[in-house]
């Protein structure tokens, strides 16, 4: 009697425990679609991207090089140096150039520091009073100490 008014409620089968059902037809063609579609787009990847004997370097970055290499000869293996350069968006340019032509030195945009890189490579250079000439390597690339620099 008792067992017939928990199946009338509806809570005879509440400890037992219905069989698991796995994802189903649906969820395992989502699955393959979206695994094919993955395996497309990656062997679309390698089949358009260069090989490496079809790299070439880049001819901005290496002009960079050029006009930055016998500055870099006369610095430091290591260390910070500042830089002072043009203020408009081709010296924030020619900046990122310089790094990556003189690493693995850092180059700081500030002249706060004893030996300064100058890059006025569009226009005469206008230096601080307390940055003095050492050399000029030309083509607009200057070095330069700061007095007050410790």
């Amino acid at each position: 009697m008792l067992e017939t008014a928990y199946n009338a409620a509806g809570l005879s089968n509440m400890n037992q425990s219905s069989p698991s059902q796995g994802p189903g037809a649906r969820g395992t063609v989502g699955v393959l679609l979206f695994v094919v579609g993955c395996l497309l787009s990656t062997f679309r990847l390698i089949y358009t991207a260069p090989g490496p004997a079809h790299l070439r370097r880049d001819e901005v970055a290496l002009r960079s090089e050029q006009r930055f290499f016998a500055l870099g000869t006369q610095l430091p293996a290591r260390g910070v140096i500042g830089y002072v350069g043009e203020s408009d968006n081709r010296g924030t340019e020619d900046y990122y150039l310089a790094q990556y032509a003189l690493a693995p030195l850092v180059i700081e945009r500030s002249p706060n520091h004893p030996l300064v890189i100058a890059s006025f490579p569009n226009s005469r250079p206008v230096l601080p009073e307390n940055l003095q000439l050492v050399r000029d390597f030309g083509n607009g690339v200057l070095l330069l100490s700061n007095k007050d620099a410790r």
